[in-house]
């Protein structure tokens, strides 16, 4: 069976971002992508639908013997089993049967149907939803040169406060739970980018070493940054602290970026569960509390 593949369109993903024009990744909405690739799809899955045509037997036995008929409910749910015959005659062969005319019948949902079964996406996916060919995040950075980056792109702690500000409405506007814990790991994700970018920012710049050298210590900091704890190391050593910020939602962060679908919103609580099938709950409320809370206690140490 041909399955829908992002590599056969040419797909523009769209910047989501804020009124500061912080950008949060890219989305796509793929039920205007459908509409405007309608026909195209219709032709690269050889999807032959004859409106409003009277149809031989051949043709018709053509039309229901189509792919997307043989595993699912189609034929029957729009009734194309029972289409009304405009000519008879002694011969099977002089049978006509007349095709429906595409305003007869729900034609966008026979469609929609027909695209789901090959696998076309629907509905809108944002950043961490999306193949990484269709991130934002993804073509701007190399995981391996993080602390150049953003050393070079350094997310500000206004900014950040601003963005999480503006998320938080987001998700108390929107009534979509997948959209909802898109943005709930938007703003952990966030929250690591902020941690990243001081630490970053605040590392001490060594003069006068040979390109050898540099590339070890660059190579040292990028690997620290890339996990929690060594990331909390880094930072401690670098300000001179018994305690780097809390960050309590690390596990949660993790739970949505492996599988955001097995988490559950019930009530302004989240559920999720660990690496180990443990489940735990965060109150959003508390949740966004603890984010600003962390903006504050990282300005308190670096004015100190």
């Amino acid at each position: 069976m041909k399955e829908f593949n992002i590599h056969d369109w040419d797909i523009e993903a769209e910047l989501d971002e804020n009124k500061d024009h912080f950008i949060y990744g890219n989305y796509v909405d793929w039920d205007r992508f459908r509409h405007e690739n309608e026909e195209n799809l219709l032709v690269h899955f050889d999807i032959y639908l004859p409106w409003s045509k009277k149809l031989n037997i051949n043709e018709y036995i053509e039309f229901i013997g189509q792919e997307f008929f043989k595993d699912t409910n189609l034929l029957n749910k729009y009734e194309f089993d029972k289409l009304s015959i405009c000519k008879q005659g002694t011969n099977v062969s002089n049978l006509q049967i007349q095709f429906v005319n595409q305003d007869d019948i729900e034609s966008n949902n026979l469609i929609s149907d027909i695209f789901d079964y090959y696998g076309v996406p629907s509905g809108t996916e944002y950043e961490h939803e999306l193949p990484e060919e269709l991130q934002y995040w993804s073509k701007q950075f190399d995981e391996d040169y993080e602390y150049e980056y953003y050393k070079t792109y350094p997310l500000e702690i206004n900014d950040y406060k601003n963005t999480v500000s503006d998320i938080q409405i987001k998700i108390s506007n929107n009534e979509d739970k997948l959209v909802k814990k898109s943005l709930i790991l938007a703003s952990l994700i966030i929250s690591e980018s902020l941690f990243k970018s001081i630490i970053s920012n605040n590392f001490p710049e060594e003069k006068n070493i040979s390109t050898f050298s540099k590339k070890i210590i660059d190579d040292y900091i990028n690997e620290k940054l890339k996990k929690d704890n060594s990331r909390r190391e880094l930072f401690k050593i670098i300000f001179n602290v018994d305690k780097a910020p809390k960050q309590n939602w690390i596990q949660l962060r993790n739970s949505l970026a492996h599988d955001i679908e097995s988490s559950e919103l019930i009530e302004g609580e989240i559920k999720y569960s660990d690496s180990k099938g443990n489940v735990f709950s965060y109150q959003i409320e508390e949740l966004f509390k603890e984010l600003f809370q962390f903006a504050e206690e990282l300005e308190d140490i670096i004015n100190k």
